[in-house]
């Protein structure tokens, strides 16, 4: 029978900041309350929607340093949330068509008005239209790659349809399909394999995920330095605007040929 904690560790994420920061803290702190009836997913995305409308606020609007720190310090803390809600969720596995939606969509909200403020807050001190264009543009190439990467799951997904119904097997492989997605128990690993994790943690910065925006935001904030987010980060980001849809029609034309 799976342990508290190995219940709560049902999502590995391979994104920077959230293996260092955001799942270690989401599991901290739903240790002692996950059990409590109050605590629901629909509850906890509302929390994480109104704490980062506040750290928009004191970005966008707060040109102190202080100003600075709050809205480093709460734009996390919403992200945090943000993984609460699909954590618990998935450990009482009360997953729900709407809770799915909310979460989705007020996410993509928020997301969109960080690249807004951070840009604002940018031009404030700089002057320069380059702080509000880059992270305009960034936002953009980073939405155009995700939806990208939707839409190849749907093809992808098609496609396997249409093979396995060809081929008669529909039931086995649905049923195969739907054992993958119940929990698993998480890795256990040695000393050696959490230093490679990590190393593999740090490495993955490089690749600069969409949970990383965060830490660019409060990197960026707590520094003074806003080019880290509204040019380094954001000029990355860009590539997603052809970069995703060649990289994912790639994805869908291997995935067709394998199914011939």
């Amino acid at each position: 029978m799976k342990t508290r904690l190995q219940r709560l560790r049902n999502f590995q994420s391979d994104d920077f900041w959230a293996m260092i920061f955001a799942r270690p803290l989401t599991i901290l702190f739903l240790y002692p309350f996950i059990e409590k009836r109050w605590l629901t997913p629909n509850r906890v995305t509302t929390a994480s929607l109104f704490v980062k409308l506040i750290a928009l606020y004191f970005i966008a609007f707060v040109h102190t340093y202080t100003g600075a720190v709050w809205g480093a310090v709460l734009i996390n803390l919403g992200l945090v949330l943000d993984n609460m809600d699909g954590t618990i969720a998935r450990y009482h596995e009360t997953s729900s068509a709407f809770g799915n939606i909310y979460d989705k969509v007020t996410d993509a909200v928020t997301f969109v008005l960080l690249f807004w403020a951070m840009g604002y807050r940018a031009w404030l001190i700089t002057h320069s239209m380059w702080d509000i264009i880059l992270p305009m543009a960034g936002v953009t190439g980073a939405f155009i790659a995700n939806y990208s990467k939707w839409i190849t799951e749907v093809v992808i997904k098609d496609l396997e349809l249409k093979y396995h119904t060809k081929k008669g097997d529909l039931e086995e492989w649905a049923t195969k399909k739907s054992a993958k997605r119940l929990q698993k128990l998480p890795p256990e690993r040695t000393i050696i394999e959490w230093l490679k994790w990590l190393g593999s943690a740090f490495l993955s910065i490089f690749k600069f995920n969409e949970v990383d925006i965060y830490f660019f935001a409060a990197l960026s904030l707590l520094t003074g330095w806003m080019s880290i987010f509204t040019r380094v980060e954001s000029f990355f980001l860009i590539f997603g605007l052809i970069g995703g849809p060649i990289a994912f029609l790639l994805k869908i034309k291997k995935r067709e040929a394998e199914l011939k």
